[in-house]
């Protein structure tokens, strides 16, 4: 199963999709939607902005260390022992 940003990705490329990104540009590209955009990066930019998306970043796994986390998974190993003929990874 995908993770969420390969479905993001899975579902950008469908028709429905692309009328959705179509829409997200119109609307950020309105007066309305820089504004928002604008108080979005002077939140990120204040101090409470930067400990919460550090925070944020913190609670996030890297994608290197998820994909270890799988292959060293109790589920994977049995998953892989059956392949090879039940002889384990060194």
């Amino acid at each position: 199963m995908p993770g969420k940003i390969g479905m993001a990705i899975k579902f950008a490329r469908t028709p429905a999709g692309r009328k959705v990104m179509k829409e997200a540009v119109r609307i950020a590209r309105s007066e309305e939607g820089r504004k928002l955009i604008s108080q979005a990066r002077k939140i990120a930019s204040s101090p409470e902005g930067k400990r919460l998306i550090e925070q944020a970043r913190h609670l996030v796994k890297a994608p290197a260390e998820a994909a270890h986390e799988v292959e060293k998974s109790k589920g994977w190993q049995s998953i892989v022992e059956r392949f090879n003929g039940g002889k384990p990874k060194p």
